[in-house]
Order: structure tokens, then C-alpha cells, then sequence
């Protein structure tokens, strides 16, 4: 079995958790909408989960580049 570099696994998992919190968040943001509340807020804190999520991809791949050239 391949094992993931320690990095990279732990990149992985903050992926995954990342993702969940970003698809909590956009189900929060679509029940705020319904019951008629101001998601302004909430839009900004997806936002921000979102650029947090991009940096996580961004690592990863510098990651995998990284050890491709070994």
C-alpha cells in the first residue's frame, strides 16, 4: 500500500474538512435565505472557507510537485 507523505496526508484531511465546513455552510446560507435572514455575513465567512479550501489546493500541489522531482 502506498503511504502519503505526512504533509500531504495531513493537507488531505484538511481538505476534507474543509469541504464539509463549506458545504455546511452553503446549507446554512440556503435555510437563512428561506426564513428571509440577511446572509451577508454568512456569505462572507463561505468566502473565506473557500480561499482557506484554494490555499489548501495550492499547497497540495506544490506538495506533489515537490516530490515528483525526487
Amino acid at each position: 500500500m502506498f503511504e502519503l507523505h505526512p504533509e500531504l496526508a495531513q493537507l488531505e484531511q484538511n481538505i476534507a474538512d474543509t469541504q464539509r465546513l463549506v458545504a455546511r455552510q452553503i446549507a446554512r446560507i440556503k435555510r437563512m435565505n428561506e426564513q428571509g435572514f440577511d446572509t451577508e455575513t454568512a456569505t462572507a465567512v463561505l468566502h473565506g472557507l473557500e480561499q482557506v479550501l484554494d490555499y489548501f489546493y495550492a499547497q497540495r500541489e506544490r506538495i506533489l510537485d515537490i516530490l515528483t522531482r525526487q
